[in-house]
């Protein structure tokens, strides 16, 4: 016998995630720029390359897709999702940005085991309000409800971001040299690496909240944990467009300094990093001093306070750092002749 058993019987309810999709419409298009060409609720994006393509001579185009990991459980556990669409979006467009390219588009991908039209609207909304912010139109994204698949309440969020360079202009660490200068610049916080740790230690180790303030310090957990990924693309492209030669970009994300620099550096090179040269926010102080872990590992696991690295040559650094002095760049350390290619981390 035939059952009469319909999609929503099964957990899918298409018509709250259209709904969801619908309210954050306006905001979507407002990342449209005259080089979009599709409408919301297309098959495929369309995105015009004709005007784009005059200011290249060799135009590559550079593509990253990433998510935001077990931030994400974070976010659920706050029930604030006000962020994780900017951690979404500065995650890929700062890999993008970091081969000196200018990110253009961006794609989104939301799914959980049952989608609530609440969750999706901020979610979007997020991911719609930093593209704007930051340049990039958000020219499709996808939607996908399977029981079965996730736990209950578990979302997982992934983004695809575009951008284009000319092949002259790349930025790959072919160019690094011995006694190049090291600079950094701030990261907010974790952005979106090294959770699974940090929330063993804090909600299962410590049985700390998120409304408990850390431990010794004048910020909730929330608001430590939740603080955005830092957009590194727009100074990137404005050093780029200025003219000053970047010899290598390193975005720091999983694996920390001490797996992302080298990733840039040339055969016979490796980097000296001086630890001490910046102030620890206070998620990092309380991970220093609440883990029992090497310092290689530390600086492994998480980003440490520095979101991004730029490699430049000695002559130039004092001129870069004045440039970017309100993005708090530093010098944290240099380039040496080296037979591996591995950080080395000094304290004074």
């Amino acid at each position: 016998m035939k059952q009469k058993i319909s999609y929503k019987d099964a957990g899918v309810d298409i018509e709250k995630t259209d709904q969801a999709i619908a309210s954050s419409k306006e905001t979507i298009q407002a990342t449209f720029t005259k080089n979009v060409l599709s409408s919301i609720g297309g098959f495929g994006s369309m995105y015009s390359l004709k005007d784009v393509l005059k200011d290249y001579a060799e135009p590559i185009m550079v593509q990253s897709v990433d998510g935001v990991g077990t931030k994400m459980s974070v976010a659920q556990q706050c029930k604030n999702f006000s962020f994780v669409g900017a951690d979404l979006v500065n995650a890929c467009c700062n890999d993008v940005a970091a081969t000196g390219a200018k990110p253009i588009t961006f794609l989104d991908y939301i799914a959980s085991s049952t989608l609530s039209p609440g969750v999706i609207s901020e979610i979007i909304k997020s991911v719609a309000g930093e593209c704007k912010r930051v340049g990039v139109s958000l020219v499709g994204g996808e939607t996908a409800e399977m029981p079965g698949t996730y736990h209950k309440n578990e979302y997982d969020l992934v983004g695809v971001a575009t951008g284009i360079i000319d092949k002259k202009n790349i930025i790959d660490g072919s160019r690094v040299k011995s006694g190049s200068a090291i600079l950094g610049l701030p990261s907010s916080g974790l952005h979106t690496n090294g959770y699974s740790l940090a929330r063993k230690l804090i909600f299962e180790t410590l049985k700390l909240s998120t409304n408990d303030t850390l431990p010794n310090q004048n910020t909730t957990i929330e608001h430590a944990l939740l603080a955005p990924h830092k957009n590194y693309s727009m100074v990137i492209n404005d050093l780029v467009s200025g003219g000053q030669n970047i010899e290598g970009i390193a975005h720091i994300t999983g694996g920390g300094l001490i797996d992302n620099v080298p990733r840039i550096l040339p055969g016979g090179l490796a980097a000296e990093i001086d630890i001490d040269t910046w102030k620890k926010i206070p998620i990092f102080e309380f991970l220093t001093n609440n883990l029992d872990l090497s310092t290689k590992e530390l600086y492994k696991t998480f980003n440490m306070g520095i979101g991004l690295v730029l490699i430049v040559e000695e002559n130039q650094k004092g001129s870069i750092i004045k440039t970017l002095e309100n993005d708090g760049c530093k010098e944290i350390g240099r380039i040496i002749t080296s037979s591996s290619k591995e950080v080395y981390l000094r304290e004074q």
